[in-house]
């Protein structure tokens, strides 16, 4: 729902000369995927900024970039990894935080997407899926529920982390939206598959 309208206030952060003085290949390869990302070409982008990593892996703009191209590219889990590198590097740059959030939601996500080739929908129906269906939420596994209702807590946690350090954003009234909805969903998920002690366990962990 608001997650693409978020989606699209991503963007590119440009390499600077003071952070790759010694290395004009690894900027040149930054500006080359910017380019190519502003054409269209994410698998392009991605080839640059990979090698880019390769060149010198400390580098936040190019951890970032990356891991931007890779939610373009619908890759969440390979963005989740490159925008927690940036933010190792980068703790106080906000966009980290949010496009983190986003990379994490979207892939909760996809687990609630249907799939119209699913056979299983073809299969008779019961009362337990009629249930399902009445009370609007998707029959998932257990497994799935608490993977979902992981991720999205860590989403929800990400973007008031975003609005922590940017409070006087433009998109803080949307964002804030975003989060009340990931919240409902958490709870409605939690309450139908009985996730409450699990969630106490994982926030204990954390």
């Amino acid at each position: 729902m608001k997650k693409l309208t978020l989606f699209l206030a991503i963007l590119f952060v440009s390499v600077l000369c003071s952070a790759c003085i010694n290395n004009i290949a690894i900027q040149e390869l930054n500006n080359k995927a910017q380019e190519l990302m502003q054409k269209g070409d994410i698998q392009g982008a991605i080839s640059r900024l990979e090698s880019s990593v390769d060149l010198d892996g400390t580098i936040f703009e190019t951890r970032y970039n990356l891991g931007v191209a890779y939610i373009s590219a619908q890759e969440f889990k390979k963005a989740q990894t490159q925008l927690e590198e940036a933010i190792k590097i980068k703790p106080e740059f906000a966009d980290s935080y949010y496009s983190l959030a986003v990379a994490k939601e979207s892939d909760a996500l996809k687990i609630l997407e249907e799939d119209e080739n699913d056979q299983t929908n073809t299969e008779p129906q019961t009362a337990e899926t009629q249930d399902d269906e009445t009370d609007g939420l998707k029959n998932i596994s257990e497994e799935e529920a608490k993977y979902l209702v992981d991720t999205l807590n860590s989403s929800t946690e990400l973007y008031k982390k975003y609005l922590e350090l940017k409070p006087q954003s433009n998109d803080k009234e949307e964002v804030e939206a975003q989060i009340n909805y990931l919240e409902e969903t958490i709870s409605k998920y939690s309450q139908k598959y009985k996730l409450g002690q699990y969630q106490e366990q994982t926030q204990d962990i954390e």
